[in-house]
């Protein structure tokens, strides 16, 4: 699940990306001027996947996690 404070403290200049990373999910905010090579070559870095970059619609946020927790999960 994703904390709060990162879907209700996102600032106009603020996005979330999306990672999967030992099985779970991770969050990373960033500017919104920042490159999606960069986070994902972050995210190589650090052994994870990115899902999506650039995200600040909570519903959308919200409804990408869901349906990645249904695969994980095995439902749905």
């Amino acid at each position: 699940m994703i904390p709060n404070h990162v879907l209700n403290d996102l600032g106009p200049d603020d996005r979330v990306a999306v990672l999967s990373h030992r099985g779970g999910l991770r969050f990373v905010v960033h500017r919104v001027a920042e490159s999606a090579v960069v986070i994902r070559a972050d995210a190589t870095r650090a052994g994870a996947e990115v899902l999506a970059t650039h995200l600040s619609d909570k519903v959308a946020i919200l409804e990408l996690i869901a349906g990645r927790e249904r695969d994980v999960g095995g439902e749905g």
